[in-house]
């Protein structure tokens, strides 16, 4: 997986299991800049970098992910159970719009007795 690819695959996984890390505001601001990017996977993880630069929060918990990512010396594989995510734009803005409704930051109520 190139660098690209693995900045956009750890930000959709952030969007699937950490949705609180981004504000309603956050997911309209980053719908608006995937639509406005080429269906180009190198063109989408600059603009979602760019994004992340004004973010610390999300940055640096996707820095946390790419460390967990990288290869070892003499390892064949990435020490990650990171799913590989379909990374075009349509799958993106997708991810995005599931993160806004996701059961995961829901709290559920409590039975007062």
């Amino acid at each position: 997986m190139s660098d690209h690819e693995t900045t956009v695959n750890i930000f959709v996984h952030l969007l699937n299991t950490q949705p609180s890390l981004f504000s309603e505001e956050d997911r309209i601001t980053l719908m608006e800049l995937i639509q406005n990017q080429a269906d180009d996977i190198q063109f989408l993880s600059n603009a979602i970098s760019d994004w992340l630069s004004e973010h610390d929060e999300v940055d640096e918990v996707l820095a946390k992910f790419e460390e967990i990512g990288t290869k070892a010396p003499g390892d064949k594989q990435a020490n990650t159970n990171i799913p590989k995510y379909e990374l075009d734009k349509k799958n993106i803005l997708n991810e995005i719009q599931q993160s806004s409704s996701s059961p995961k930051d829901v709290e559920k109520p409590t039975r007062n007795n």
